[in-house]
């Protein structure tokens, strides 16, 4: 029935028991509204069906329909992403009482899939060793030193002062990595900085280099007189207005103190870098200071709320404050006239705090800020869901070959992991590998759309006896006892099934005294941090020549022949199942439907003669 029809004749009914008028049609779809950030969608909206429960709605029923249900279906279900872009697709519903209806929109985007497995950790390590140092992670909050522990880029070779301290890195839309550093040795004082150094990379390996030394630069002007150019930050300006007519490009910005009295104290001022990150254009422009000190400044941008967040350490009082702006500059004359009032304090510790790191999480609705609790030897890790609450999530010792200082945190996709530890090979770490989703589309403008998440891969590890090894397919005695293991190791749901209806929820599982009904196919399921599912399959086999392993049978694919030829005519109907027996992966006949999760066979003896055998997750 379609919906013009669906109306005649519902209204009947709805003028004969008097339901809603067409007012309250009218003020039911200005106050509908979808639960969900419908401006950077992650999960699958929910979309009610009626007004039931609704303010003003009751008695209404609603109609939604996609504009693009290659993203996004008419029940709200994202079905694709585009790779690291938003998506915008329009969401309407037709409100109605039966006589009247009313149509309301709904601007929906899809946060677009980060084709990214790791996180990476660019530090110096102390005031007397001030060289750029890797670190890398699967989960953001647990970091490996790199390269044996050792320095990635010697600042001897790239920086004048020979130091190289607070090294920020940012991912360009060109496909170049940036990264700037305060060109610093402490050991000549807090005062003896005078530029800093930019870096440019292809593959986070090999780096050109070149700095800005504001003496030389900006002699005979103020900007010579600098005793700090402290924590030099890179970010993407989107709406920066090129020569050549084109937009974007890098802005650095820095904390400045002169000596001259023209900067009396920490002030963050930006310029634009140059088409080949060697130089920069310009004069310093002021950006933003708190009426004091203001150092250390990491802004990100928000998709959810459409701000720029800005992140800042109060210099001499202490603590990490914030400020907000819905554009990253203000118009000439009204230099930092964009930023909100600061936040107060959002360190989630009493400790003396520096070096706010900002970054999200892969493929989540998830912020971390971190930041270096100086004086006491480690960094500490919170959590937010939108950059303005933050929970505490747990300390990093800096101990052993993994001491951070003022850094930041770069998501990689795991062919970067592999260059990487490649080039700086790193021990006792197994990296986590997630791969883009599978293509369902490809746009005519030349992009893809691709399922809207992709499991992390499961590295299938067995113990048997005292040695681990990897392997899909194992062949024990009679007795023996093996433990499945597999990876990641941060796991964070495991589902398991298998022979002799045998389950379990957890990574590491121990099998012991193993007989030949424990032969057979082990399914494990493994759910990531996005809720994306993987699975793998283990087959074990008990060698037991009074029993030997039957291998299960494969499921008949075939689609069934729903066609009968009657005469000179073809009668087509729907076959239908009369009969459905199950089987467990071993081939055994089971009473009835099974109730425990895991992986069966499903046998359906047709209306048209044929048999159909299938697997099935239950």
């Amino acid at each position: 029935m379609n919906f013009k029809r669906f109306l005649i004749v519902f209204g009947v009914c709805a003028s004969v028991f008097g339901v809603a008028s067409a007012a309250s049609v009218s003020d039911c779809a200005s106050n509908l509204k979808i639960d969900g950030v419908l401006t950077n969608l992650y999960k699958d909206l929910k979309l009610p069906a009626n007004g039931s429960g609704i303010s003003g709605c009751e008695n209404m029923r609603f109609y939604w329909t996609s504009s693009d249900t290659t993203f996004l279906k008419n029940d709200g279900t994202i079905a694709a992403r585009l790779v690291n872009q938003n998506k915008t697709v329009q969401l309407s519903v037709n409100v109605t009482d039966g006589t009247q209806f009313e149509t309301k929109k709904f601007d929906v985007s899809i946060h677009g899939y980060e084709p990214y497995s790791n996180y990476l950790f660019i530090y110096f390590p102390a005031n007397d060793n001030e060289n750029i140092y890797y670190a890398i992670s699967n989960d953001g909050y647990n970091f490996a030193a790199m390269n044996g522990g050792k320095r990635v880029v010697a600042a001897d070779t790239v920086a004048l002062k020979k130091g190289l301290r607070d090294p920020h890195i940012l991912r360009a839309p060109d496909g170049y990595f940036y990264m700037v550093n305060t060109d610093m040795k402490s050991a000549e004082g807090w005062s003896s900085n005078r530029g800093m150094v930019l870096m440019r990379s292809k593959d986070l390996v090999s780096w050109t280099h070149s700095t800005v030394h504001f003496p030389d630069k900006y002699k005979g002007t103020n900007f010579a007189n600098v005793t700090r150019v402290w924590a030099p930050e890179t970010i993407w300006d989107k709406d920066y207005q090129n020569a050549d007519g084109s937009k974007g490009r890098l802005m650095i910005y820095f904390s400045l103190l002169t000596n001259d009295g023209t900067i009396p104290y920490d002030k963050v001022y930006y310029l634009y870098a140059n088409d080949d990150f060697t130089d920069v254009l310009g004069k310093p422009t002021y950006f933003f200071d708190r009426g004091s000190a203001t150092i250390d400044m990491d802004i990100v941008y928000n998709d959810n709320d459409g701000l720029y967040h800005a992140f800042f350490k109060n210099e001499g009082d202490g603590g990490i404050c914030k400020t907000t702006a819905k554009t990253l500059t203000a118009p000439a004359g009204k230099e930092g006239s964009q930023w909100s009032k600061p936040s107060g304090t959002l360190q989630q510790t009493k400790e003396a705090v520096e070096g706010a790191g900002v970054f999200k999480l892969i493929n989540q609705d998830s912020w971390i800020l971190m930041y270096d609790c100086y004086m006491n030897g480690h960094y500490q890790f919170t959590s937010s869901p939108d950059l303005t609450n933050f929970t505490f999530v747990q300390d990093t010792k800096m101990a052993g070959a993994f001491t951070p200082r003022h850094g930041t945190v770069l998501p990689i996709t795991a062919k970067e992991t592999a260059a990487l530890m490649k080039a700086f090979p790193t021990a006792d770490f197994e990296p986590k590998v997630i791969d883009i989703p599978e293509t369902v589309a490809k746009l005519d403008d030349g992009q893809v759309a691709v399922k809207p998440c992709s499991g992390t891969k499961i590295v299938p590890y067995v113990k048997v006896g005292d040695s681990w090894t990897e392997t899909t397919d194992l062949l024990v005695e009679p007795g023996s006892s093996i433990t499945f293991g597999p990876h990641p190791w941060d796991g964070k749901i495991w589902s398991w099934s298998g022979p002799a209806e045998f389950g379990a929820t957890t990574r590491e599982v121990a099998l012991n005294d193993l007989q030949w009904q424990n032969s057979g196919i082990y399914t494990v399921e493994y759910t990531n941090e996005t809720g994306c599912k993987s699975y793998e399959k283990i087959k074990v086999v008990v060698n037991d020549p009074e029993h030997p392993y039957v291998e299960p049978e494969e499921p008949d694919t075939t689609l069934a022949d729903t066609t009968e030829s009657i005469g000179r005519w073809n009668v087509e109907f729907s076959a239908v199942p009369v009969r459905v027996q199950y089987f467990n992966m071993n081939g055994k006949l089971l009473p009835g439907k099974p109730r425990q999760p895991g992986m069966y066979l499903r046998r359906e003896f047709l209306n048209n003669g044929q048999v159909h055998t299938q697997r099935i997750r239950q």
